[in-house]
């Protein structure tokens, strides 16, 4: 079973794309859903090896405010 999705992407990134899917010689989608797979495995072996991961980018945030947010930041 499948499900399709539509996503819109920028020029840039939609070239790119199709470049790297074509130097794989491979249809867009299938080189989309191998990279998504790909992405999805890396992060689980990260979550499970780093148990601060779902925390990351916290310091980069643009809220001032974590030290009053952190069970929102924390229960992510």
């Amino acid at each position: 079973m499948s499900t399709r999705f539509q996503v819109t992407l920028p020029d840039g990134l939609a070239r790119e794309l199709k470049r790297e899917a074509a130097r794989r010689g491979m249809p867009v989608a299938e080189f989309i859903r191998r990279t998504m797979q790909a992405r999805l495995r890396e992060d689980r072996k990260t979550d499970a090896a780093d148990p601060f991961a779902g925390v990351t980018g916290i310091v980069d945030a643009a809220e001032t405010d974590l030290a009053a947010r952190i069970d929102e930041w924390l229960c992510r």
